[in-house]
């Protein structure tokens, strides 16, 4: 799989969810259906890369060939023709310069997230170690609370898996501003909120080039807070004097945007005026179960888009080694018309023949598997690969076949030995490159090309 196609399908995935997802959330949906759709549209923007690392580990199936074709195999001519062999000799496995900045560039971000992740960690151990015990004993808290520090500055925020503890800055002295910011993080605790948030927000490090997954992160960020608002301010039996403190908090502390925890205070300044507006509204909010099974629906029927299109990428070719290796290697005859050397008849020549010493080892370029080994008159003893993108290599006039029918190749591997088995003059190796064409009626044939055109494709190396 490319760079440039991870990227682009990426971006066009997300992009879809997060559209999808807005259309179906608000000011006026409910916070725990929002929540639900976003994190749903989270959940989906890996799913197509999730089914292809799936698809990787079954056993791969290759197309299979087409029935016989009457290839026809003339004999050696005697003029060499240097151009073609030329071209034969500069081709390259298809790998461009753009595509491998890509690459340095997707690796390369996915470090700086990394290294983001680690820096944010280190300062919230040193937050923590900077803490210190608060005296609880004046705080009218919910039973089984975890244990609350005081820190110097900051916004109020719960950490720690094994033994969470509740950090508040020290601006926050009131007895019921702090009561109100443990019912808050004590709602976190309960509805699992410490583990779920990593991997909710780990979307945006996967996906650091895409503004649709920073904009799900951002919505999954404000509807976690106000899920845990909308809780709180029940509980607390006080909703105004819980907007009070939240509206005091986002005065008195400063969000600290690198810490990896869930802050009472969320960095983007249009998210508090929202959160107060939910937080003193009355009137209930519109559930939407309906519609937000419709969108799940209507994200699952796109995932297999995704996912096909993943996998049209992972069946394309790189070629990664030559057919053949020999100093003294020659074009004899090339791809195209040509008077045959024998009936003097112009036939067509579908493919192109290399001389080389008897024994010369022949190999296959890429990954495929064996259509068909055998002997046919005029043709030899050969062998036809067929690779994942339904092309096809023949390889004809074999003194040796090293593979048999329904056999996997692997790239580099020896498919059989230079000979002239069939109708020939001399040692020499015919190859045919051949691939499925869709025909303007939507038929599809097999047609063959000049195997020295194939981008990538290095038919022999001196």
């Amino acid at each position: 799989m490319s760079a440039a196609w991870f990227i682009t399908l990426s971006l066009v995935w997300t992009g879809g969810l997060a559209g999808l997802a807005r259309l179906l959330t608000g000011q006026a949906a409910g916070a725990r259906y929002a929540q639900l759709v976003w994190r749903g549209a989270a959940c989906l923007s890996l799913a197509p890369w999730l089914i292809l690392g799936v698809l990787s580990l079954l056993p791969r199936r290759f197309p299979e060939g087409l029935p016989e074709i009457p290839y026809l195999y003339p004999l050696s001519e005697t003029v060499e023709t240097a151009s073609t062999g030329l071209r034969a000799v500069v081709a390259r496995p298809d790998w461009s310069v753009a595509e491998a900045a890509l690459l340095v560039i997707l690796i390369t971000g996915w470090g700086v997230r990394a290294g983001l992740s680690l820096a944010g960690q280190v300062r919230l151990q040193r937050l923590k170690a900077a803490a210190v015990e608060a005296d609880e004993n004046a705080l009218v808290s919910p039973r089984n609370m975890p244990p609350l520090r005081i820190i110097p500055a900051g916004s109020p925020f719960i950490a720690g898996l094994l033994k969470p503890a509740i950090y508040i800055p020290e601006a926050m002295k009131s007895s019921e501003d702090r009561r109100h910011v443990v019912i808050h993080e004590c709602v976190h605790m309960e509805r699992g909120d410490l583990i779920t948030r990593p991997f909710e927000r780990l979307i945006a490090d996967i996906f650091w080039f895409s503004p649709f997954a920073w904009t799900i992160r951002r919505e999954l960020d404000f509807w976690r807070e106000a899920v845990c608002d909308e809780i709180a301010a029940e509980r607390s039996g006080n909703p105004i004097g819980y907007a009070r403190t939240l509206a005091r908090a986002a005065r008195s502390s400063t969000p600290l945007r690198t810490l990896p925890v869930s802050s009472f205070i969320l960095p983007r300044k249009r998210s508090l005026p929202m959160r107060l507006t939910r937080i003193l509204d009355k009137q209930q909010k519109r559930q939407r179960p309906v519609l937000a099974t419709v969108a799940a629906l209507l994200a699952l029927s796109a995932a297999p888009f995704a996912v096909g299109q993943g996998s049209a990428l992972s069946s394309s070719i790189t070629y990664t080694h030559p057919v053949l290796i020999e100093a003294s290697a020659k074009v004899t005859s090339q791809y195209g018309m040509r008077t045959h050397p024998i009936s003097g008849k112009e036939l067509m020549h579908n493919g192109m023949d290399i001389k080389g010493p008897m024994g010369t080892p022949i190999f296959s370029p890429a990954e495929g598997e064996v259509g068909f080994s055998g002997f046919k008159d005029g043709y030899g003893e050969m062998i036809e690969v067929i690779y994942a993108d339904g092309s096809k290599l023949i390889y004809c006039q074999l003194s040796e076949r090293l593979l048999e029918t329904g056999d996997t190749v692997a790239a580099g591997e020896k498919v059989g030995l230079l000979g002239a088995s069939g109708r020939a003059t001399g040692p020499h190796l015919h190859v045919e490159y051949w691939r499925p064409v869709t025909a303007a009626d939507g038929t599809v044939e097999m047609k063959s090309f000049d195997p020295a055109s194939v981008d990538g494709l290095v038919i022999y190396q001196n």
